[in-house]
This record gives structure tokens, sequence and C-alpha cells, in this order.
């Protein structure tokens, strides 16, 4: 059984009794900043990140704990799943010897199912010294011990370079892969064989492949793919170009391109989703825009962009073609009717953290999201409830596995996530090609992250 362990009631009374709410911490906080303008401005302007990192960076270096602890608040606001500025905001509040504000954070990164261990943080000293905080790291440190199943299905060989995209060919009843350096696309058969059925080259027009898609109905081969950095026959002239190709899935011939529309900015087009009426949707990784080719188009065309996302990286759709679901590795997940033309930010519990997602599928009335780059890297299941705007349920399917190095690229097929579970390997050892199973009955966590993990009082 898999098992999340959250703070329980008693525990949580405790940490209520020497905690403050959220919001009244940063109303402090911005009180003791009043000689700070840049902090006072949080909530009226938006500074870029890099422009915080560097004030960060700036008043770390120069013992300005408050104006550190701001910058960080800032970054966080904008980005509410990053650990990073968690875990600075923690340390700034330790250092400021703000004991109260830190354990709240501390309890919040431990409710999102987040690991780290602040025992090894010299900045952390000040507040090292209570039985809570031990509690406290302890649970953060359990989160990061191996729970569920990941299943080898097939190892896959690197010598075509890392695998970059994936999809289920039906007909065939095998997997398509697509790889970064060789621009191929492999096969991998059931009896577990491996080929490769194309690779880049002048005459087909492949650069790295970035997104796959088998439309087992109309008989196609979606491919998106981009002229980046990592891709063996890289030119600078070729920077920035990017295109959505359409293959006839049968015989792998080329039928049509699509080029990313002359615009001034750099593309790398990547995951995609098709819809049963035909639509066509991939996500640009660089300008974080979703372009859409119709049914009986003839070119790209934007379809949706917001400034508030910020590095898209996923995209799955509904069934029933009223949602598609976009991914953002530091914002969450963007929900969008493709039909009304609307987009909301999905909705879910305060204990679930969105951050850091490689991929999204969709299933079962159901989110997969894989989760990377971050401790414990993991997969999640995600019950979604009947609008499919919000996440009733969030549930861990495997977390910290030993096989675990930047897992991603993630399918749901017949009760299994498929995906990748080393991505991130730095080695001649091969692409761990794993599955885990759908959470359902008895095997559900016996603590789940719900909408409402708080008591009614703090009392």
């Amino acid at each position: 059984m898999t098992r999340i362990k959250l703070v329980g009631i008693a525990a949580f009374a405790l940490i209520m009794l020497i905690t403050t709410p959220l919001q009244a911490q940063e109303e402090a906080a911005a009180e003791s900043a009043d000689q700070d303008a840049s902090v006072r401005s949080v909530q009226n302007k938006e500074p870029d990140i890099e422009g915080l990192e560097k004030k960060s960076r700036e008043a770390y270096e120069a013992g300005n704990y408050v104006r550190y602890y701001g910058a960080n608040i800032q970054m966080m606001n904008q980005r509410p799943y990053e650990p990073i500025y968690m875990k600075r905001v923690i340390e700034a509040c330790a250092l400021l010897e703000r004991r109260r504000t830190a354990y709240h954070y501390m309890l919040r990164m431990q409710q999102q199912g987040l690991s780290y261990d602040f025992s090894e943080v010299p900045d952390a000293a000040n507040i090292k010294t209570t039985e809570l905080f031990e509690y406290l790291n302890d649970l953060m440190l359990e989160a990061g011990e191996p729970a569920g199943v990941a299943e080898t299905v097939i190892l896959v060989d690197d010598k075509h370079g890392a695998p970059s995209a994936l999809t289920w060919d039906q007909s065939r009843e095998r997997f398509l892969v697509g790889t970064l350096a060789d621009g191929a696309i492999l096969s991998l058969e059931p009896d577990g064989s491996q080929k490769v059925l194309m690779k880049a080259s002048v005459e087909n027009g492949l650069w790295a492949i970035r997104g796959i898609h088998a439309d087992v109905d109309s008989n196609r081969l979606w491919v998106t793919t981009s002229a980046i950095e990592g891709f063996s026959e890289y030119t600078p002239a070729d920077r920035g170009r990017s295109s959505l190709l359409e293959f006839d899935l049968a015989t792998l011939e080329q039928i049509n391109r699509f080029n990313v529309p002359v615009d001034g900015n750099l593309h790398d087009l990547g995951a995609i989703a098709v819809t049963d009426t035909g639509d066509v949707y991939a996500v640009d990784y660089t300008t974080s825009m979703v372009y859409r080719k119709r049914p009986d188009g003839q070119a790209l065309e934007p379809f949706v962009g917001s400034e508030e996302m910020d590095s898209l990286s996923g995209i799955a759709v509904s069934p029933d073609n009223r949602r598609l679901y976009v991914a953002d590795r530091y914002k969450g997940i963007l929900v969008i009717d493709p039909v009304d033309q609307t987009s909301a930010m999905l909705t879910g519990p305060e204990t679930l953290n969105l951050g850091r997602i490689d991929s999204v599928s969709f299933g079962q009335k159901k989110l997969f999201i894989l989760q990377n780059d971050m401790q414990p890297e993991r997969l999640m299941q995600l019950d979604l409830d009947d609008m499919g705007s919000g996440v009733s349920t969030a549930l861990p399917m495997a977390s910290a596995m030993e096989s675990f190095d930047r897992p991603g690229l993630g399918i749901y097929k017949g009760g299994y996530v498929y995906y990748f579970a080393n991505l991130g390997k730095d080695g001649e050892e091969p692409f761990a090609f794993v599955r885990t199973a759908l959470v359902t009955g008895s095997d559900r966590p016996e603590f789940e992250l719900d909408r409402n993990p708080e008591p009614e009082s703090g009392d």
C-alpha cells in the first residue's frame, strides 16, 4: 500500500498554537521591511524572476536578510509551487530568528509531500533547537523515502540519444519513441524488440523530435520537431525553427509540414494533443504559446498564450474535447475550454504541489502528472471533479523510486501510466521504460491529500 504521512490532528493543533496565519506573517514581514521599497511593492507590481534572483543573491551576500526574505516571498508569489523559494524563505526566517514563520513554511512543504533535510543547513541553526523542528524535519525526510511501484517494461538503448517524446500506436500495439540527438523515431514492439523507423535527414526535414502522437482514427502520426542544441546535426542557421509534421501512420510517408509562423521569436514546438474532432494542439516550450492546427486548416495558428505562464511542459485533452490541460513547470496546470476559448488554472487542495511537471496525461477522468527535478520526484494521480476543472483528491502512485532520475514522458494506457524513469541518467546504462498501475480501491493511500487538511478550529 502506498502511504503518505501527514501531520495528525494533535500535532497540527500544537503547530497552530505556535504559528500564525500566512497572511498575518507576510504583513508582519512587510512592516519590518518598511525601509525596503521593493518589499513593500510586492502587491503593486510583479518584477521579473531574473531581477528578483539578483536581488535575492545580493541581499544574502550583504547580510540583509529582510530583503532576502522579501525577494524570495515575491518569487514564491509568482511561482507558488517552487520548492527552492520555500526553502530560502525558511532559511531567511531562521536567520531573522522568526521561528513561527519558519515552521509555518516547513509545515507547508511537508503537507505538499516535499522532502528536505533542514538539519544539514547551516543557515537554519536558529530554528533547530525545538522538538517541533525535529518533528517536522523528520516528516519531511520520510517524504523522501521510496513509495509505490515502477515496474520495468523494457530497457531502451541510448545510442540514438535521450527519449524526448512518447505515444501509443493502438493499431500495431506498440509504443513509438522520439529521440533528441538523432531525431529518430523508434518502435517498442510487443515482443520486446526495438526498431528504428526513421531518423532526421535532409530529405524528411526532421530535427530533434520534441512531440509525437499516433492518431489511429485518422491514420496519422503527428510529430513536432525543432532545431535546438543537443540535436546532432544542429546548425546555428536553423536556430529557433520548429514545425509540426503530418505522416501516414501505416506507411510513415510524410503528408504535410506546418511551420511555426515567422514572428521574430525562437520556437520549440513540443508536446502534442489531438482531439476526436481532429484539432491538433502543440505547446511551444520557448514562447509559452499553444498552437492549433484545425482539421481543415493549412497552417498553424496561435491558439492561447498567457503572460502568467512561464514554462509550458505538457498537454492533454479530455475525450469530450471540452478540456485541454496545459502544464507549466512553475505555475501549475491551465485548463482551457477549446470551444468557449476560456481558461483558468486547475484548482485543488492547498496540500497539492503542482510544480516541476514534466508531462500530463488524461484517463479515467483523471490526470496523471510526472514531477521531476524536485525532492521527491514522483508520479501523481489527480482525481478530477465533475467539471474537470478542479482536483478532488491527489494520490501518489510512485515516489522517490530507486530508478528515478528525472522521470518523464508519461502516458496513460489500459490502467497503467507508462513513462521513462531515468531521463537524467549520466552514463552508459539504458533508459528504463517503466509502468505504474492506477491507484484504486484498497491501493488508495491511508492518508490522502484532500481539500480540508486542517481542523475546523486552530484551537
